[in-house]
């Protein structure tokens, strides 16, 4: 695998759908035009990157087959990274988006990577029991396809009392469900939220060597985003990023709402993702030197 990988993540379905177009429903056909619209913005905006890049597998976008099959069928014409998600959106409990024929739809676009996003806190033992059947389930794509595995690890009802846990307890979780997980499926990128650089060093301990990892955006602000960027650029291990509505979101209001037009709105998400791939690169020639 390339020693850098920079994704430009709009697989999300019900936050697009609730953060953008204030929906808390199912689109009705002219909204789910919308919604394609919309996506077909960020990808205009991610190619217009990618276009004046040698290597163009070095970058990739997240999207779905329900809002972006033009896009992903156009992807692959550009020869760009593919990542298909395969969990349905908006559930606590990772479920297969199409059930039972999971892998009929991953083959319609045989993309470079199957990705799965799992909500797994350790001390949720039931529910981790289930979500582990899932993803022996899917592993058994990962003899024709590379796994991207998102872990986001929420609080249990008593952690979410503790004034701390993100900064000294998520940590702890994180490292726990990792070992897990990893004995229920080949993972070849983890993706994972942000951590201080002391605290990386003990996930990378965890993570078999075969893995790589990349750190994701969760939708926080760019000064966040850019204090993650700066503690996950000195591991090799970490080879880039996936940072999406850090990237697109504000904008996407802002045109929706009809406050700026198509055109500014693809050169402002462009340049917001320009911009983290050149940091991201000087921070690697920084702590190389």
């Amino acid at each position: 695998m390339k020693q850098e990988l920079f994704i430009l993540p709009f697989d999300h379905r019900s936050s697009f759908l609730r953060d953008i177009l204030n929906l808390s429903k199912k689109p009705n056909k002219k909204e789910k035009e919308g919604v394609e619209q919309l996506k077909n913005i960020i990808f205009e905006g991610f190619l217009s990157v990618v276009k004046k890049e040698k290597d163009k597998k070095k970058f990739g976008i997240l999207v779905d087959e329900e809002y972006g099959e033009k896009i992903l069928n156009k992807a692959y014409e550009e020869k760009v990274t593919i990542c298909l998600p395969v969990e349905k959106s908006g559930k606590d409990e990772l479920t297969l988006e199409y059930g039972k024929k999971f892998k009929e739809h991953v083959d319609k676009f045989k993309p470079d990577f199957v990705k799965i996003l799992i909500r797994y806190n350790p001390l949720n033992s039931e529910t981790n029991k289930k979500q582990l059947k899932v993803l022996y389930k899917i592993n058994k794509l990962s003899k024709k396809y590379k796994i991207i595995l998102e872990l986001l690890v929420p609080p249990t009802e008593n952690e979410k009392k503790i004034k701390n846990y993100d900064r000294k307890i998520r940590i702890e979780r994180t490292i726990g469900a990792i070992e897990e997980i990893k004995k229920a499926i080949k993972v070849n990128i983890w993706k994972l939220e942000g951590f201080e650089k002391n605290q990386w060093k003990k996930v990378i301990d965890t993570i078999p060597k075969e893995s790589k990892i990349i750190f994701l955006g969760r939708g926080q602000d760019k000064k966040k985003v850019v204090r993650w960027l700066k503690a996950a650029a000195p591991f090799k291990e970490i080879v880039g990023f996936a940072i999406g509505r850090t990237t697109f979101l504000e904008t996407l209001k802002e045109y929706h709402k009809g406050k700026i037009l198509k055109e500014k709105a693809i050169k402002i998400i462009a340049n917001n993702f320009k911009n983290f791939i050149e940091l991201w690169r000087k921070q690697k020639i920084k702590n190389l030197s």
